[in-house]
């Protein structure tokens, strides 16, 4: 089984990468990059000026992504599974899925704030495995390009069934009934295996 722990720092650093502060960040440091080769081409007066500009771009890029990071672990890290949920969410998207059930999963991460009350005094183990879960499934389907729909769809039913429980359960109990059954799935998920389990669902790539 995947480690919890594991998984949630590998979420972090991917933030590092991909998250949203990150990408503005990385796009500003590049134009200004463009904009000293090009001022280096042309006029020297606009070199030193250039300069500036990039190192203030440089340390206000820090300081997004650390604050992007920051917040992302505040509250037991519910804005870390709130990023690697809508990532998982855009993979699937990718596929040609549209997910009601994730969709209304999303909207109750970002939302619902008694959810968000819950996280400040203790985090939801089986919201951790849900968002874990369907990011594996979502990672693994998107490695098969077109046939990744009937690898997802074929392997969902045990998340999408915790999800809807987890719209009808109180908080206070949805970690007994949902943990047993997410983590005897997470013991044993499904693995990028075209020539294995996947060749009886669609026939040869």
């Amino acid at each position: 089984m995947v480690d919890p722990e594991l998984w949630l720092r590998q979420q972090l650093w991917e933030q590092l990468w991909k998250g949203p502060a990150a990408v503005s960040a990385y796009w500003s440091i590049a134009i200004q990059l463009v904009c000293v080769g090009l001022s280096a081409l042309g006029s020297r007066g606009l070199q030193e000026p250039n300069l500036w500009i990039l190192s203030i771009i440089i340390l206000l890029g820090v300081l997004l992504i650390l604050g992007d990071e920051i917040a992302s672990c505040r509250n037991h890290r519910l804005g870390l599974l709130r990023f690697s949920a809508a990532q998982s969410r855009d993979r699937i998207e990718k596929l040609g899925i549209k997910s009601k059930q994730v969709d209304r999963f999303l909207n109750a991460l970002w939302l619902n704030r008694e959810l968000e009350f819950s996280f400040r005094n203790t985090r939801l183990q089986s919201v951790v495995l849900m968002v874990l879960a369907l990011d594996l499934l979502s990672r693994i389907a998107s490695r098969y390009g077109r046939c990744g729909r009937k690898v997802f769809e074929a392997n969902q039913d045990p998340i999408v069934s915790a999800m809807q429980l987890f719209e009808c359960v109180p908080f206070t109990d949805v970690d007994k009934i949902l943990v047993e059954p997410l983590r005897a799935w997470l013991k044993d998920p499904p693995k990028f295996d075209p020539e294995g389990w996947a060749l009886p669902l669609f026939g040869k790539f």
